[in-house]
């Protein structure tokens, strides 16, 4: 009897430990893949703020002249003090503060609103407070969108292919019980992000930003800045502009340096050279060791050696197939190599997306032939050459089938499959008559309504392109012809907000030479500059506005020249500097599915390194051996703020 009670313990040992060894196994397969870790308890504040099925309710309770003090200075990006009431449950010393880099530009300056993107910090008064193990919230305004689901598309689709993706969903809000508008709620991406998509919080994250916008102009490696909660900003009077020799007819900016390494182009070895990385690191725990490892990958990425090495090569093509389809330029594909984060996790690096009011080719570029037909094999509106992330691996046959055939996957699971039209359907019954009703809306519910089928549209059309450019129909690394008829202004662009202060563009299609003058003369802007700065007085001479108007500039324009001269430096006269370096002031932030996250086809058919189980299977044995029980395991203790505990 003795004999078979331990025969039957040593058999439950024994498949116990089999079934354990193989659940580390599969982990560690994932984990090689970089695929995200669903079997990662989720903390509550997922669910409870970030349910897709609902529109959450949330009311700021502030101080009168506290919320009057916000608006009035919101550039400051300083926070205020005030309780939150989450879908009916009180949060109270909470810190909020207007934040953004296009809507914090835009707003101010437009005397019609104060609908300002904002940010709540939980444990900005009361240290270690959070809504449940959320740090950080963000609600952003959807300005320059519409439809209002251009951001949530978005994330879907990387949502879709597996990639890490802040949680997302509706919010309605109002201020002091007064409805203020309906916004999208969005977890901000620090340490309670990666500890619930990684299961720990090791690693090293980066918001690389090199020309971070605002009221308050770009960061541009300028040592005069202010860091506040990793957001770099830097007077507008350094504000410079680029000569004429150095502009691109396809980048926005001009030449595409990607400001102070976000670019990730190799400089050297000098940490210096990648202040627009390395100033804005997320984990105070990243150190100078750290950015070496940087570096290295950057050399690396260069020569494009080693390139597995150094990059999460299968998450990264994953991730440039959805913003190719999105033809998304507000991003590392655009001219400004801004609104994305990078995560370092032994010594491998990833992509991870962010803000996404700008998709859907509402940046850099608003011809609807040319966002329809953009080229899936030269996916930037810079150069190739200044965007080694994609291009090196691009350049590497193996590499570009597997991009291809994640685009397919994108079209064919989520377009063709109508998850992408009942994604569509099913926000517009969540959301509309929150839009209807929304008092500081950027558009009119009717512009609202009629924007709905062309963003249908724009998914159909831009799918029938990548499928006849995969399939050699189309060309891949030039603009192909397929037809489209969509309206791509309905949608909202970058601009007031209005959908109606569309740029001119070039022959591609890309906005080009700061939004002004004839796209065919590069000299345009520099002439248009030269005029201004005869200029001591803040008013343009009729004179002025005649040479201005023979270049080619129309009254709207002229209009943003003038606003841009009262930018630029000023001499001892009150007339503009010469600077041959200025830039013109532009605007430009629910779990994921247990069964949708992650295709069966994703997992590639990688070797796996034995001996790296050799630690995990001993240690398990190790821990059974000792009699460890398994619930000592913890993961980090959220500290959450409850009604209860705020009694």
């Amino acid at each position: 009897m003795i004999k078979e009670r331990f025969a039957t313990i040593i058999s439950l040992a024994s498949i116990f430990l089999v079934a354990l060894t193989l659940v580390v196994f599969v982990g560690f397969i994932q984990k090689d893949n970089n695929l995200v870790n669903t079997s990662i308890k989720q903390p509550d504040y997922v669910y409870k703020i970030f349910n897709k099925d609902m529109v959450s309710e949330i009311n700021i309770i502030i101080d009168e002249n506290s919320w009057n003090d916000l608006l009035e200075n919101a550039i400051k990006e300083e926070y205020y003090n005030c309780d939150i009431i989450i879908n009916g449950e009180t949060f109270r010393n909470v810190g909020i503060r207007a934040k953004g880099n296009s809507s914090l530009s835009m707003v101010p300056n437009d005397s019609t609103t104060d609908r300002y993107s904002f940010k709540i910090k939980f444990s900005e008064y009361i240290k270690g407070q959070s809504y449940y193990g959320l740090d950080k919230l963000a609600f952003n305004n959807n300005i320059s969108d519409a439809t209002n689901m251009k951001e949530y598309l978005s994330y879907e689709m990387f949502e879709e292919m597996g990639i890490a993706t802040p949680g997302f969903a509706y919010t309605s809000i109002k201020v002091n019980g007064e409805m203020w508008g309906l916004y999208l709620a969005v977890e901000v991406m620090e340490e309670s992000f990666i500890e619930r998509y990684f299961g720990s919080i090791d690693g090293n994250l980066y918001k690389p930003e090199g020309m971070e916008m605002g009221a308050r102009g770009m960061n541009m490696g300028n040592p005069n800045i202010k860091n506040d909660d990793n957001a770099m900003r830097v007077d507008p009077k350094n504000i410079r502009i680029e000569n004429e020799e150095s502009v691109n007819p396809r980048n926005f900016w001009g030449p595409g340096k990607g400001s102070s390494g976000t670019n990730l182009v190799y400089t050297g070895d000098d940490i210096s050279n990648y202040s627009g990385i390395f100033d804005n690191t997320i984990f105070k725990t990243t150190d100078k060791k750290d950015y070496n490892t940087a570096i290295e990958m950057m050399k690396n990425l260069s020569t494009g050696t080693n390139l597995d090495e150094f990059l999460d090569v299968d998450e990264i093509l994953r991730y440039f197939a959805v913003n190719t389809f999105l033809v998304n330029l507000d991003s590392y594909a655009g001219s400004l190599k801004h609104n994305y984060y990078l995560y370092e996790r032994d010594g491998k690096f990833q992509i991870l997306p962010w803000d996404f009011n700008l998709s859907f080719a509402g940046h850099e570029v608003n011809n609807a032939s040319s966002a329809i037909n953009f080229p899936i094999d030269n996916p930037v509106s810079d150069t190739m050459e200044n965007s080694p992330l994609i291009s090196k691996l691009l350049e590497k046959e193996e590499y570009k089938k597997i991009y291809h055939q994640y685009l397919e996957d994108l079209v064919i699971n989520y377009i063709k499959s109508g998850k992408y039209k009942a994604s569509i359907s099913k926000v517009n019954e969540l959301i509309k008559e929150y839009v209807r009703n929304d008092p500081t809306a950027f558009f009119t519910y009717e512009q609202y309504e009629n924007s709905l089928p062309i963003l249908l549209q724009f998914g159909k059309d831009r799918a029938e392109s990548i499928i006849a450019q995969l399939n050699g129909e189309q060309p891949t690394t030039t603009y192909g012809n397929i037809n489209t008829n969509i309206d791509l202004a309905a949608l909202g662009s970058m601009g007031r907000g209005f959908g109606n202060n569309i740029p001119d563009m070039n022959r591609e299609g890309m906005v080009s030479l700061g939004n002004f003058g004839n796209n065919d003369n590069r000299n345009t802007i520099v002439k248009a500059m030269e005029i201004i700065r005869d200029s001591s007085s803040e008013e343009l001479t009729n004179e002025q506005k005649t040479k201005l108007k023979e270049l080619g500039l129309n009254d709207n324009q002229i209009e943003e020249m003038i606003n841009i001269r009262s930018r630029m430096p000023v001499d001892r006269e009150g007339r503009p500097q010469e600077n041959n370096n200025f830039r013109p002031n532009d605007e430009r932030n629910f779990p994921p599915q247990q069964g949708d996250m992650i295709h069966d086809n994703r997992i590639q058919q990688n070797s796996i390194d034995i001996e790296r189980l050799v630690i995990p299977i001993t240690s398990i044995l190790a821990l059974l051996l000792a009699l460890i029980p398994i619930s000592k395991l913890k993961r980090r203790k959220y500290i959450t703020c409850s009604p209860t505990s705020l009694k």
